[in-house]
């Protein structure tokens, strides 16, 4: 990867984190996980403000990027990184509140660990195979299979 790509994917980071940080909040607080019927309306809230979050930043990705840099190939590939990078946006609250939900138990951390993983190996195969569009499309992919596995484990 080029200097422009680099620095474009650490601008998605931070929005990222930006994005994810009120979740992160929510999951520490385990008031929200006193009984099954609060947590699933918190999860359904948590879903509706990334849904809202991730739609602000589909609406003004140029204008959200051009706070960080003027640089226009910099912004551009920010824009497409972070239309891939989001597809899954809206379900950043399964990604945190599930694992948070089932106490991180020894299984879980197992689970976690493996998803850590199985992504790295997704982004070193689709960068090999695909370049970069490989590498961006690999975390969207791994987060929905591992939706599939969380969701299972809270209904089973």
């Amino acid at each position: 990867m080029n200097e422009v790509q680099i620095k474009a994917l650490f601008f998605n980071l931070i929005i990222y984190i930006v994005m994810i940080s009120p979740i992160i909040i929510i999951s520490t607080n385990s008031r929200f996980f006193a009984s099954k019927k609060k947590f699933i309306s918190t999860l359904i809230y948590c879903t509706l403000l990334e849904i809202a979050l991730s739609f602000i930043l589909f609406l003004f990705p140029e204008k959200i990027f051009s706070l960080f840099t003027n640089t226009k190939g910099i912004i551009n590939f920010s824009v497409y990184a972070s239309k891939i990078l989001f597809i899954s946006s809206s379900l950043f609250a399964l990604k945190i509140l599930i694992p948070a939900y089932l106490n991180h138990t020894k299984k879980i951390t197992i689970l976690v660990l493996s998803k850590i993983v199985i992504t790295i190996i997704s982004c070193i195969i689709g960068y090999i195979l695909f370049s970069t569009k490989g590498f961006l499309f690999a975390f969207p992919i791994c987060d929905f299979i591992f939706y599939i596995v969380y969701i299972l484990k809270v209904v089973c």
